[in-house]
């Protein structure tokens, strides 16, 4: 059933735990997130970003993922993942998504300001939820030899780490209801071993009452998810992790098998592992417990 990200959020809040959200780019993907949740009985949030519009067009699939939320067994969210720009994310609303990340991250502070608070406002009065982000989170880049935004090499990450007194800033004058932040995580695959800067988080969650959001999750170690958890975390983002997990597996299958390989027999080993993978995020986060 689709519930508001408000009534999900508060009761992490309440209970101290975190909802997953995991993007989904295909139909196996949607439905082992799906059953992954039911069979823990556990909120989740499906994601889907406009990175993946080539693979998975939001004209197609966006009311794809909301028909399948409608049916599920258990509360869920239907979330745009990264929107950048103001067009997409309205597609998503239009397509029945009920919460939006407007992504201007990468504009100056007072830009972002401008544009999320624009967009933010007509988005609650349609009871959509809006998600935005201050400290422009990097990404690794397989292949150019570390961290890197837009071309260039990150020499330190703690550059783009949130400011409090900004974040603070941005939920006051935006009124968004959640808030990405940047302490030491970035999206792909990570190079170096992570470790996140708790006591910034700690910082940030004291500064400021939207939900607070972490992106960039794939390869972060147990400890220090919960510890994200236990200081104000209440949605984590994952794809990587998820999205790469069949790939072994599968490759592993066909180059056994004896006899004819079939797409749909693939297919269901693909939604299988991503089932069992996106049940060890969600119980990770505690939120079957609720």
């Amino acid at each position: 059933m689709i519930v508001t990200l408000q009534d999900m959020l508060k009761d992490a809040e309440n209970k101290n735990y975190a909802v997953a959200c995991i993007n989904a780019t295909t139909y196996e993907g949607l439905r082992g997130i799906i059953e992954a949740a039911e069979e823990l009985n556990a909120p989740v949030i499906l994601g889907h970003a406009q990175v993946h519009e080539t693979v998975a067009p939001i004209d197609e699939f966006g009311p794809l993922i909301v028909q399948e939320a409608v049916k599920a067994k258990v509360p869920v969210v239907v979330h745009l993942d990264h929107g950048m720009d103001y067009e997409y994310a309205i597609k998503a609303v239009r397509a029945g998504f009920n919460s939006i990340m407007y992504d201007c991250s990468v504009l100056s502070l007072e830009k972002n300001i401008e544009e999320v608070r624009h967009f933010t406002k007509l988005a609650h009065k349609m009871g959509v939820a809006v998600e935005g982000e201050v400290g422009c989170m990097p990404s690794n880049i397989v292949g150019q030899g570390g961290c890197t935004e837009f071309g260039k090499e990150i020499i330190n990450i703690k550059d783009y780490y949130t400011k409090p007194e900004e974040a603070r800033r941005f939920v006051e004058e935006t009124g968004v209801d959640m808030l990405t932040v940047s302490f030491g995580t970035v999206h792909g695959v990570f190079v170096d071993k992570p470790e996140l800067d708790i006591q910034l988080l700690t910082d940030i969650h004291k500064e400021t009452d939207a939900y607070l959001v972490m992106h960039g999750s794939s390869g972060v170690d147990q400890d220090q998810m919960l510890a994200a958890v236990d200081h104000g975390v209440r949605k984590i983002n994952h794809y990587t992790s998820v999205g790469t997990a069949p790939a072994s597996p599968l490759m592993e299958a066909v180059q056994r098998a004896e006899d004819p390989v079939y797409y749909h027999d693939l297919a269901k080993m693909s939604k299988d592992i991503i089932k069992e993978k996106s049940k060890e995020i969600i119980a990770l986060l505690r939120s079957h417990m609720r």
